[in-house]
């Protein structure tokens, strides 16, 4: 059989395959065979067709069309070996099929055209001295304030109010039914009766609790609101709406005060003291602040190691990384009781592929590029570490007999590579923490820059149309 390759784009392997005579003729004989085998025609035991009878059953095209199918199968699982082509997935035939079906003939030589997808070539820049930029997330003490102040709150008591108007911090029940102005119709879900609110402004649409404040027990009073551009009811997004409401009780919150009692009741007994609740409550904050920075650190260091990567990804690898997603995203719903038999139609798995790409690509390229990186550097993790975290982990499973060890050895030993390759690149890089949102802030306005010259092309064509108007 001769075989010629030639590279193509997306790290795939043009195949120029011809086959032989005999070839083709031992594709044509198999498959009458296979279907001797596997086809009842009465009057003949199975195994037994004659060939005339087979070939007139079955007709001479759909007879050719079956051989060579699997003449192209063969072809090509052939080449692929005798080349020793590195191939993944399916190949894709660049021949039309139809024209190879006129063209065959059982015992004559054919030729045709095929690609397949490879493992890609990668290739890292260098590393040395790379600028990275990661978000520190520090310790804020208001927090623990704010927290103290939330525990306040939850355990509150409620007292009547008498004497005054309604405030913003006040418990409110209220009646209330709304229109929507432009077309005085009543608003889905926007009526209640006896319903108690906290009268706090991001609570509801803009104008709502504004237009409780103020009013007294047993008032009823018609608050204009609208509802904001972004609202999740479609209908009703964007509207001016009349809400009339009727003030029938006023509570307000009698708070406890910050002492050791309530830091027992509020740690469920496992503070002591007050100045104990907040050295546990600072010491949560400070070690979740070092985590996320940690965490900020890694991301950066792993997106800049991306970046020195130099590869044309396969098709066939992005799929696999894109179904990888899905069933991830399918296994998390799941352990969250949603049935995602139910909600993953058709329509929504094809929908998710696409949306998928993009991240997909991005994870591809990190795994190759830490690959790329473990290979340069000859690092390797050994078994006893493997084994170490595995016996560590299982046994924090109340069932560690229901794990599939292998896998989680895998898993296992892909995070101890990674943490050491993160490790080294700590070193290579050079990394500057910046306050937390700067990059965010910077990245919004990259975008808004690169956003610019378009709002100006169209303001520049509005005007134009205007004058030509």
């Amino acid at each position: 059989m001769k075989v010629t390759q030639e590279k193509l784009p997306a790290s795939r392997v043009g195949l120029e395959i011809e086959v032989t005579a005999e070839q083709s003729k031992q594709a044509y004989d198999r498959t009458l065979e296979r279907l001797a085998r596997e086809l009842r025609i009465p009057g003949f035991r199975k195994g037994k067709v004659p060939r005339q009878v087979l070939v007139q059953r079955v007709g001479t095209t759909a007879l050719k069309a079956n051989a060579l199918e699997a003449l192209i199968n063969d072809g090509i699982q052939a080449a692929v070996k005798q080349e020793s082509i590195p191939a993944i997935g399916n190949y894709d035939l660049r021949s039309e099929f139809e024209v190879l079906l006129e063209k065959f003939t059982p015992g004559e030589a054919l030729a045709f055209s095929a690609a397949v997808d490879v493992q890609p070539e990668a290739a890292l820049k260098a590393l040395a001295g790379v600028q990275v930029e990661a978000e520190e997330v520090t310790f804020d003490a208001v927090r623990v304030d704010t927290v103290l102040a939330d525990y306040q709150k939850q355990m509150a008591t409620l007292v009547p109010v008498e004497g005054r108007a309604a405030q913003l911090g006040d418990v409110a029940v209220i009646d209330f039914a709304g229109v929507v102005d432009a077309t005085g119709e009543e608003i889905q879900g926007g009526k209640g009766t006896d319903f108690q609110t906290d009268l706090e402004t991001e609570r509801f649409i803009p104008g709502f609790v504004d237009g409780i404040v103020g009013m007294s027990v047993g008032e009823t009073k018609d608050v204009k609101a609208q509802f904001p551009e972004d609202y999740s009811n479609e209908d009703v997004a964007g509207q001016a709406a009349t809400f009339t409401i009727t003030l029938k009780e006023l509570k307000a919150r009698e708070l406890p005060a910050l002492d050791d009692e309530f830091a027992k009741e509020a740690s469920g007994g496992q503070t002591e003291t007050i100045a104990e609740l907040r050295e546990t409550l600072e010491k949560r904050f400070r070690e979740e602040a070092e985590s996320k920075t940690k965490a900020n650190r890694k991301e950066a260091i792993l997106t800049a190691l991306a970046e020195q990567l130099d590869v044309d990804l396969p098709e066939t690898l992005i799929q696999q990384e894109v179904s990888a997603i899905i069933n991830e995203t399918a296994a998390r719903l799941s352990n969250q009781g949603v049935d995602v038999k139910k909600i993953f139609t058709r329509e929504l798995i094809d929908s998710f592929r696409e949306t998928s790409r993009d991240e997909a690509i991005a994870r591809l390229r990190r795994t190759v590029a830490l690959g790329e990186l473990a290979k340069q550097e000859g690092i390797d993790i050994e078994n006893d570490a493997v084994e170490a975290r595995v016996r560590e982990l299982l046994a924090d499973f109340p069932n560690p007999q229901q794990i599939d060890r292998g896998r989680l050895t895998e898993i296992v030993a892909e995070e101890l590579l990674e943490e050491k390759l993160i490790e080294l690149l700590g070193d290579r890089f050079t990394i500057t923490l910046v306050p937390e949102g700067s990059k965010a802030d910077a990245a919004d306005e990259a975008e808004a820059a690169a956003e610019e010259p378009t709002k100006k092309k169209a303001s520049r064509k509005k005007k134009t149309d205007e004058t030509e108007a």
